[in-house]
């Protein structure tokens, strides 16, 4: 299979100057962010809130996104397309590419999807209809791309670095789903995604290099995904969960945390 990534020429120059400057890094405590899933409304909120805060932030996004692309560049984001995050060769390609610019301190795994119609398409999935095209999707976002990144990347971690991985409060609704609601094919998928991020925590290699695995787990966000359906009697903002995303990235403890 064909590895998919592109990464910006303007990126390039500046990664190899910042290659060359560890010690100003240092001196002035600027961190290095990875975000996959950087086009998506909390993804970008992410970049946004640690460009303020003075970090390098690289940025991936799905060719298709280029306008959000653009404007990622304009923030002063570092961006990288990323096609499939499922792809194996990929994400080995990429982080073998990343290995020769930077070292991390911290990746978030923003990864989703939004469908054209927001919750009213997603809630329509009963699983007598559920096609195993959609159910493949889902795995591939929640899981096959959550361990692609977490085996690929940890090499590129600094010690004591940390990976955020945003999962949902959809778990919790087990036994309570309203008639409306058939989305449960999305809750095992994100239940699955929840126990490979416990057993990341367990993993050796993570507790020899004081690596942090943090789960954020948000209840419905104010975003598009919940516009022209039925909405959750409560919407977070997204800058609140990314807020807590950004405070996990900091936190020398693990953290899991569900928000609302």
């Amino acid at each position: 299979m064909r590895c998919s990534f592109r990464v910006d020429i303007a990126r390039l120059v500046r990664g190899k100057e910042y290659a060359s400057s560890q010690t100003e890094r240092k001196e002035k405590a600027v961190k290095t962010y990875l975000v996959f899933g950087a086009a998506g409304s909390i993804g970008q909120e992410v970049v946004r809130q640690l460009l303020v805060a003075g970090h390098r932030v690289i940025a991936s996004v799905r060719e298709h996104h280029q306008e959000v692309r653009e404007g990622l560049l304009r923030s002063g984001a570092l961006v990288d397309v990323i096609e499939n995050v499922a792809d194996r060769k990929t994400i080995e390609a990429y982080a073998s590419h990343l290995s020769e610019l930077y070292k991390l301190d911290g990746v978030v795994y923003a990864v989703g999807h939004c469908p054209p119609n927001g919750l009213s398409d997603a809630i329509k999935h009963p699983l007598s209809q559920l096609s195993l095209d959609k159910y493949r999707n889902e795995i591939d976002m929640h899981q096959i791309g959550v361990l692609n990144v977490f085996q690929c990347m940890a090499a590129n971690l600094e010690n004591g670095g940390c990976f955020v991985f945003i999962s949902s409060a959809i778990t919790r609704l087990k036994g309570q789903f309203p008639p409306f609601l058939q989305a449960h094919y999305h809750a095992g998928v994100i239940s699955a995604e929840d126990w490979l991020v416990d057993g990341m925590r367990h993993d050796p290699m993570i507790a020899e290099r004081k690596i942090r695995v943090h789960r954020v787990a948000p209840a419905a966000v104010d975003t598009s995904f919940h516009h022209g359906g039925p909405k959750p009697p409560k919407l977070i903002p997204i800058n609140t969960v990314a807020e807590e995303v950004v405070r996990a990235l900091q936190r020398e403890e693990v953290v899991d945390k569900q928000i609302g």
